[in-house]
């Protein structure tokens, strides 16, 4: 028969989404697997799409009231997988082909020293176009010793990429939204689990205009705070590499962030707040915003930044 797939959906309305996602595992050619259902929906839209395919999968549904949120309601799926191999799959995206799920468990048959997979990180627009979204796809041959890049780019995208072993026991951070899933990967490989990577499509990102995702670029205090938090968490590692060090110059350059309490304003715990942060703030305040923005100049000041930097630690 085979390991025990299983496959954590985290919902929240849109049944037609859970539908078509549920459509794409029934058409899997690998059959032994169980489908979570964890639902923070207030009305009884998932209950009835669940109840319509009990017959079709076997399916575990959890009901909240209140809604837990994500990424609460996605550690809750996680905990409740009885399978040998785990997926977090967004009630947005679905499997591309038949044969996606073999894809994965034969990588792991290839790999025995593999703790999770992910594939090419493809999404399709509404209108059907396949984009791939790897803006730095080299980074995906560097990141088992490097894995802080992944907040430049997020080679790895979003969960619904991913097959983990049930060995694997890192949860989501609760406390973050936009980069809840690259802080979960750092800290996957920083457990020291190893992954392999797919370059295939084996798992379609649906983009639309509901989205979190959306909400959260929109939404400049939380990009601040988390990034900051971020920050927080890796500093030693984060400001001793030229990139990233860019990364955060960019980021208070581009939200003009021109005194530290712009930043507190934004949710920012003052704590957090890290020494390298507040000497980039208190450099680029003492330059025109017009004179930041070109490039060049830019790039000679956060470079003379990063070299004192260094010097003083």
């Amino acid at each position: 028969m085979g390991p025990l797939v299983s496959i954590c959906v985290p919902t929240y309305r849109q049944p037609a989404f859970v539908s078509r996602l549920l459509d794409s595992i029934i058409a899997q050619q690998y059959k032994h697997i169980e489908v979570i259902l964890s639902d923070d929906s207030l009305d009884d839209s998932i209950a009835k799409v669940a109840e319509t395919y009990t017959l079709k999968l076997p399916i575990r549904y959890y009901p909240h009231n209140p809604a837990l949120k994500s990424p609460r309601n996605w550690n809750f799926a996680l905990d409740r997988a009885a399978g040998d191999y785990v997926m977090l799959v967004h009630q947005d995206d679905w499997f591309h082909d038949e044969y996606a799920i073999q894809k994965y468990l034969k990588a792991f048959e290839d790999n025995p020293n593999a703790d999770f997979v992910f594939c090419k990180n493809t999404a399709i627009t509404p209108e059907g176009k396949a984009i791939v979204l790897q803006t730095f796809p080299w980074l995906i041959k560097t990141i088992q010793r490097d894995p802080y890049h992944l907040v430049r780019s997020d080679v790895i995208g979003p969960p619904s990429n991913v097959m983990l072993k049930k060995s694997v026991t890192v949860r989501y951070d609760e406390e973050l939204v936009w980069l809840v899933d690259v802080d979960y990967y750092v800290r996957l490989i920083e457990a020291g689990y190893r992954y392999v990577y797919l370059d295939q499509h084996l798992v379609s990102i649906g983009l639309h205009e509901d989205q979190m995702t959306n909400f959260c670029r929109d939404n400049t205090d939380i990009i601040l705070k988390e990034n900051i938090f971020f920050a927080f968490k890796n500093n030693q590692k984060v400001f001793g590499n030229w990139r990233l060090y860019d990364y955060f110059w960019r980021l208070i350059r581009n939200y003009h962030i021109r005194d530290r309490n712009q930043l507190i304003v934004a949710g920012v715990p003052e704590e957090r707040i890290v020494p390298a942060i507040q000497k980039m703030i208190s450099l680029q305040r003492n330059w025109p915003s017009a004179l930041l923005q070109i490039g060049a100049f830019s790039k000679i000041l956060m470079s003379t930044n990063f070299i004192a930097n260094k010097l003083r630690r």
